[in-house]
């Protein structure tokens, strides 16, 4: 997270683990194409008290719109708070008149640490700020993002966020060629819920006469951190109308699924489950619970065309409709990417110039050495010939012979006769060999 980058770059290969320096097809990825889990983030509130805040005309309660990419600027970061100087921010990026929208100077993204320091990168999160009002706490208004994602050279693209209908900001690739990452292409999936963050607006500054250690409501010494009014919001309820997802026709871009030819994930998930289980888990997705969820009334379950609420207070849901209260439609994909099994084969070894080098300088080497030590064998086996005396033979009357032996230098003979061998008969009995 929240990588969207594809080129090959030695300072920070170590911190995107599938990067475009990769030149093997690991998991029937594709070679030099980078992956990560980037974060298009359509709404995230700020409430609070109105009034001015430093550097922008935006007042509490607003809300942010961001993109959240990786790998961010190194050098020159703007200070959370100011705003950025000419050149050390994200360029022609657009703002919407109407909503009267501006750059989210609160929260500029984060520095990931991590051991050794060669894995530590930092994040971007840019980002737009738009004012609302309490109307947007108590009505339904619709809120809408376009995603056009880049080429397949990561150029072009763009990301352009609306509320009810007009343009509040908008990122287009051209904007993030100051960090040569991309617009995403990963195929990503919604998160709709309810969540306080601990970092990005709250708590509260804490006041001189509270310590901050805790914040709970109804506990007298934990409630002294958190905004005015903050506990009488609980409980609270995130009530969503509906969701659509538009796609456009013929366009090879826009695909369907969590694994697809351009981006596949699936034999890299099946090859490292145990990252995406939590204790106890026996497989990454669990199994969609169909019904059961508890009841009252058959509206608990979704309205007389998605289920019924039985006589055991649970919800038993209709054909088309699943989910513990049968809310959602129990839906499918058509086409199911199934990467090609490749043929095993072996490839011709790449062996780096550096290594071939060195070992024609040790071949060399060996050869010389090896020349020299046969010649000075040679040399010493002629020297040594030079005093082994020769042998020949002259006959005898008895038939036996005598060797004559003499040297090169001297040729004077030698008579010497071998004495007459005794000959020996032996038999074996019971094994053992006995002279007879």
């Amino acid at each position: 997270w929240p990588f969207s980058y594809s080129k090959c770059d030695d300072k920070i290969r170590n911190s995107q683990e599938i990067n475009g320096c990769t030149n093997v097809q690991h998991y029937g990825m594709k070679a030099k194409t980078g992956r990560g889990a980037p974060e298009i983030d359509v709404l995230e509130a700020m409430p609070g008290e109105a009034g001015p805040l430093p550097n922008t005309h935006i007042e509490r309660p607003y809300f942010s719109t961001s993109l959240q990419v990786a790998p961010g600027l190194r050098k020159n970061r703007p200070n959370t708070g100011s705003l950025p100087k000419h050149g050390h921010w994200y360029s022609d990026l657009e703002y919407g008149n109407v909503t009267n929208s501006s750059i989210n100077n609160f929260f500029y993204g984060v520095t990931l640490v991590h051991e050794p320091k060669s894995y530590t990168y930092q994040s971007d999160a840019i980002s737009a700020n738009t004012h609302i009002g309490e109307t947007y706490f108590k009505k339904q208004h619709k809120y809408k993002v376009e995603w056009e994602p880049p080429e397949e050279d990561s150029t072009g693209g763009y990301l352009r966020w609306y509320l009810d209908d007009e343009f509040v900001f908008g990122v287009s690739g051209m904007s993030l060629e100051i960090a040569q990452s991309e617009i995403p292409s990963e195929p990503m999936y919604l998160i709709m819920n309810t969540a306080v963050s601990s970092s990005w607006g709250f708590p509260k500054p804490c006041p001189e006469e509270c310590d901050c250690e805790c914040y709970r409501c109804g506990d007298d010494d934990c409630t002294c951190g958190l905004p005015d009014g903050f506990c009488g919001n609980f409980p609270a309820y995130f009530l969503i109308d509906y969701v659509r997802v538009w796609q456009a026709k013929n366009e090879s871009k826009h695909n369907i699924g969590c694994s697809t030819e351009e981006r596949p994930s699936e034999l890299f998930i099946k090859g490292h489950e145990e990252r995406y289980m939590e204790k106890g888990d026996r497989r990454p997705l669990k199994p969609i619970q169909r019904g059961g969820g508890i009841c009252s009334i058959d509206d608990d379950c979704g309205g007389p065309k998605n289920g019924v609420c039985s006589n055991r207070n649970v919800c038993q849901c209709y054909g088309g409709f699943t989910g513990p209260r049968c809310l959602a439609d129990d839906g499918f994909y058509d086409h199911v990417y199934r990467p090609k099994q490749p043929n095993l084969h072996f490839t011709g070894m790449v062996i780096p110039h550096g290594f071939l080098f060195t070992f024609l300088i040790l071949a060399i080497g060996f050869g010389l050495a090896f020349s020299y030590f046969v010649r000075q064998r040679d040399r010493e086996q002629i020297l040594d010939n030079d005093e082994i005396p020769t042998i020949e033979y002259s006959n005898h009357d008895n038939g036996m012979q005598s060797p004559i032996m003499h040297s090169y230098q001297n040729s004077a003979s030698i008579d010497y006769t071998i004495p007459k061998q005794k000959m020996v008969n032996y038999c074996v009995i019971d094994k053992r060999l006995i002279d007879t």
